[in-house]
């Protein structure tokens, strides 16, 4: 089963993790999140938003990939700065390098 061959365009039509989740037989939220990385690192453009009421789609047009490409980079930039300070706080304690 292709997860991308249910899903519809354009984020203002986004199916939320939960129904979607129900709909194609998965028993949880983090299944269907599991296989929709599989089928990404397989190739399939499947985007998703956490926006009005968030949920998973394909996009419709250039605009909505970038503002999703936008919103992982962000994520991206966010986690980095947490990684940074905690191996900081690493690097006080055991007076080691960096990974």
């Amino acid at each position: 089963m292709r997860i991308s061959e249910y899903l519809p365009t354009s984020k203002e039509n986004a199916i939320p993790s939960g129904t979607l989740a129900g709909m194609l037989g998965f028993d949880t939220v983090r299944e269907l999140q599991k296989a929709i990385e599989r089928e990404r690192q397989s190739g399939a453009v499947i985007l998703s938003t956490c926006t009005e009421g968030g949920g998973y789609f394909l996009p419709a047009n250039e605009q909505e990939i970038r503002e999703f490409i936008r919103t992982l980079s962000n994520r991206a930039k966010n986690t980095r700065r947490s990684m940074e300070s905690a191996l900081d706080a690493l690097d006080g304690m055991t007076g080691q390098m960096r990974l």
